[in-house]
């Protein structure tokens, strides 16, 4: 079953101690920081010191998405406390040599790509990364519905690693719910990442809910 990432971007940040404490204790293990500069994207969101305090206090796994046009000044302070850094195909910069900085510094390279960009763009680039994320939105903020064409880059992603013979990781990330949560899972990525969905109304029951419509019981059947 994938893993489950809690996107804070959609959380109370006047009570994100507390959120992100229901989130953990209902079996949450990655934390999505959703880093914004109100260039690459019309939006300004948190930044290197919400991770520092993140990892400080909960035992989690980070995924830094960098959403902005110059990840490469910021990737000491970012690698330092995220398992991913993942930048953007579409962003300004030597995307290889970005890459190659984040896994010289410890972390794992990401790379996201929009939903009106193709796979075929990136072929060359997925021997210089070890997680590829599938947006199902346009990045920029929470609570858009999805664009449901955009989740069929996993299947094809699929494909690629398969018959290139490698080992990325597979995410998704951008309207998921619990209306199509169950779709999105059948498609095999390795992380799916929610934002409204977990942090909006009982935290606790939501993640259960959202667990359930990616679980299969022994009949092949989901609880959802």
């Amino acid at each position: 079953m994938a893993e489950l990432s809690a996107s804070i971007l959609a959380a109370d940040l006047l009570n994100l101690e507390r959120e992100i404490s229901l989130a953990v204790k209902s079996g949450i293990k990655w934390v999505h920081l959703d880093v914004m500069d109100g260039h690459f994207v019309p939006n300004l969101t948190m930044g290197i010191p919400f991770g520092i305090a993140i990892r400080r206090k909960f035992n989690v796994d980070i995924e830094s998405h960098m959403m902005v046009d110059n990840p490469d000044k910021y990737l000491d302070k970012y690698c330092s406390f995220s398992k991913i850094v993942t930048i953007h195909y579409e962003a300004p910069v030597q995307t290889i040599r970005v890459l190659r900085e984040i896994e010289s510094r410890g972390s794992m390279p990401g790379l996201s790509i929009n939903p009106k960009t193709q796979v075929s763009r990136i072929e060359g680039l997925l021997p210089y990364t070890k997680y590829v994320l599938v947006m199902t939105v346009e990045p920029g903020f929470s609570g858009q519905s999805m664009i449901e064409e955009a989740a069929d880059k996993i299947s094809l992603l699929k494909e690629y690693r398969e018959r290139m013979g490698m080992n990325f990781l597979i995410g998704v990330d951008g309207g998921i719910k619990k209306d199509n949560i169950t779709r999105i899972h059948s498609l095999g990525p390795d992380i799916i990442v929610s934002a409204s969905a977990i942090f909006s109304g009982n935290i606790e029951e939501n993640v259960k809910s959202l667990k359930n419509c990616m679980k299969e019981d022994q009949d092949g059947q989901r609880d959802c």
